[in-house]
């Protein structure tokens, strides 16, 4: 797997199916038949991976959208992103 950076362009996995509830995103890896729950800030960057788009892109998005700078959102981004990449539901291209 290709390292995660700020370049890295990221995209949500086509083997998932996913939908919102109560303000939160539910998935289901249809390979491993594994489910996830994502909440917080976390829906909003699923909504942003519906495209391909840059670590770098996710920031700039969320630290016009939230009250958090720029350091921090990068830091957290990369944690999430990275999570996702882990358990299949997001691929860098």
């Amino acid at each position: 797997m290709l390292p995660l950076a700020a370049n890295s362009r990221v995209i949500r996995s086509p083997d998932l199916i996913a939908t919102e509830m109560d303000g939160d995103i539910v998935m289901m890896h249809v390979r491993s038949g594994q489910y996830f729950g994502i909440s917080g800030v976390g829906p909003r960057l699923w909504a942003l991976l519906e495209h391909p788009m840059t670590i770098e892109q996710m920031t700039d998005t969320i630290v016009s959208e939230y009250k958090v700078d720029e350091q921090t959102c990068r830091g957290d981004i990369l944690i999430f992103v990275q999570a996702l990449l882990d358990q299949g539901a997001a691929q860098i291209i």
